[in-house]
């Protein structure tokens, strides 16, 4: 295929237009359907998330230690060095989500657990935030950047998701369907995190200054900004602007981690480290599956894992189009073991030591008292607790700010790589059009979910994540059958 069909764009662009009519005009109503249909679905398709997301992890260390893993992404050496390499994979991959969850979500375990267990109520906090943000969604990310980068640096082919397709398979008729959805899927997914960001970054700077009310018209506004930011740094191009960008966030982030680590308990934030990390890689297993003792209720996976899996599926064509657009030169050994361990070992480090000081504010689960309840608010609640907390709150401030930059133009930059007929450097029409279509887009959300916009964008990610898994499960099935019948192929000739 040498040129995208005018025919992805044109119908990318109807869809885009049907949700923004729908959203502006019938906020409610739409609102509504939105919700119903997610729920309807996750009874056919929930657990397939769960068991897609299982074996995406092992088919990736299958492929990381044979004989496969020696082979490089393209010739020369590597673009960009360990350290650049993983501060632009891990802040565009994780992004602002670290600091919207990094006490909220281990305090919910912690106070809530979703099931009995034997454990320490701060060790199972912490391996069923691990769960969430370890090994699963690096892995659909780590897949989906392999396969693309494979077939960009070894085969010379455009940064779409048809390019997968060959001989018989190469027509129209799979390759419009496949490159629209993918163009969709990352549309809804940076949309979601850029909406629920946003409110994190309205309720900072509420809680820092109380001149800025959260509201709907200020949060739009804040996402105008930010959108137009994002599109001026996307416009400067990937080595300057989100290079250094990315260099920044790591940088404050590495700051803020260990000042709170310096200011707690050493020996019980490894110690919940490690026993957490044990019990999580023990039970990953039935936990990914849902199986035996470590089964949970249908309305945890609804309001969590099935929530986090559709959020990652969402989020894996554009980081996972990034990730490989800067890991030519690696092999598929170091690609898969630096993105699936690096990252995830940071954010379990990440979440032990802002998780472990917050276990220690609260005490006894009983006396809790909500005060990190808020998903928007509870890290800034939580600086409150530190020596220097103002300062903490404007670094956290200016970092999820930098975080949600680095989120929107890494995908104004991909999605104008599938626009501009899978380029690697588009044509900025492209990037000022999706950068203009993602403010839209997060805007038209924030209207659908007003005061639930946790749910209305965990319903609306959950739709949207359903045709795209069926393209991710395509594309993994072909990519498996192409490099193996190339290892036989190869392994023939040599003999």
């Amino acid at each position: 295929m040498k040129k995208i069909p005018h025919s992805t764009l044109i119908i990318t662009l109807a869809i885009s237009i049907l949700f923004l009519l729908m959203a502006f005009w019938f906020p409610s109503a739409f609102r509504d359907w939105i919700a119903t249909t997610a729920i309807q679905s996750l009874d056919f398709f929930g657990y397939f998330y769960l068991v897609l997301g299982f074996v995406i992890v092992l088919i990736l260390l299958v492929l990381a230690f044979s004989p496969v893993g020696n082979k490089r992404l393209g010739e020369g050496p590597p673009e960009y060095g360990w350290y650049s390499w993983i501060t632009m994979l891990y802040s565009t991959g994780m992004g602002a989500g670290l600091m919207l969850r990094a006490v909220q979500e281990p305090v919910y375990y912690y106070t809530q657990p979703p099931r009995l267990s034997d454990l320490e109520p701060s060790t199972f906090a912490l391996e069923y935030t691990f769960f969430h943000w370890g090994l699963t969604p690096w892995a659909f990310y780590g897949m989906f950047g392999l396969i693309i980068g494979y077939f960009v640096h070894d085969q010379q082919r455009k940064i779409l998701s048809s390019s997968i397709l060959t001989g018989r398979f190469q027509r129209q008729s799979l390759a419009v369907p496949m490159d629209v959805i993918t163009i969709v899927s990352t549309l809804f997914g940076v949309v979601g995190a850029v909406g629920l960001g946003s409110r994190q970054l309205l309720s900072g700077y509420f809680q820092l200054f109380g001149n800025l009310e959260v509201n709907y018209t200020n949060n739009a506004y804040v996402v105008l900004f930010l959108g137009s930011l994002a599109t001026l740094s996307a416009f400067s191009g990937l080595k300057r602007g989100i290079r250094n960008l990315s260099r920044f966030n790591i940088a404050v982030a590495l700051f803020l981690l260990g000042f709170t680590f310096l200011n707690g308990n050493f020996m019980e934030v490894f110690s919940n480290l490690f026993v957490s990390l044990t019990s999580y890689l023990a039970g990953f297993v039935p936990m990914s599956l849902n199986l035996g003792s470590r089964a949970v209720g249908q309305q945890f996976l609804t309001d969590w894992t099935y929530f986090y899996w559709a959020f990652w599926l969402a989020w894996a064509p554009f980081t996972g189009v990034f990730i490989a657009r800067i890991s030519k030169g690696r092999s598929i050994r170091e690609f898969v073991l630096g993105v699936l361990v690096i990252p995830s070992f940071g954010t379990f480090l990440w979440f032990s030591v802002f998780g472990s000081y917050a276990f220690g504010i609260i005490g006894d689960a009983d006396n809790y008292q909500g005060q990190f309840d808020s998903l928007y608010g509870s890290i800034f609640v939580f600086f409150d607790h530190l020596p220097f907390g103002i300062v903490l709150k404007i670094l956290g401030l200016a970092l999820v700010f930098t975080f949600l930059i680095t989120s929107i133009d890494s995908a104004i930059y991909v999605l104008g790589m599938f626009s501009d007929s899978g380029k690697t450097d588009p044509h900025k029409n492209y990037l000022l059009l999706w950068g203009m279509l993602l403010a839209l887009f997060t805007v038209a959300t924030l209207l659908i979910g007003k005061e639930h916009l946790l749910a209305a964008t965990s319903q609306l990610l959950i739709l949207i994540a359903i045709p795209f898994s069926m393209v991710y499960a395509l594309m993994v099935g072909m990519f498996l059958f192409i490099i193996f019948k190339k290892r036989l192929t190869d392994t023939r000739g040599k003999s």
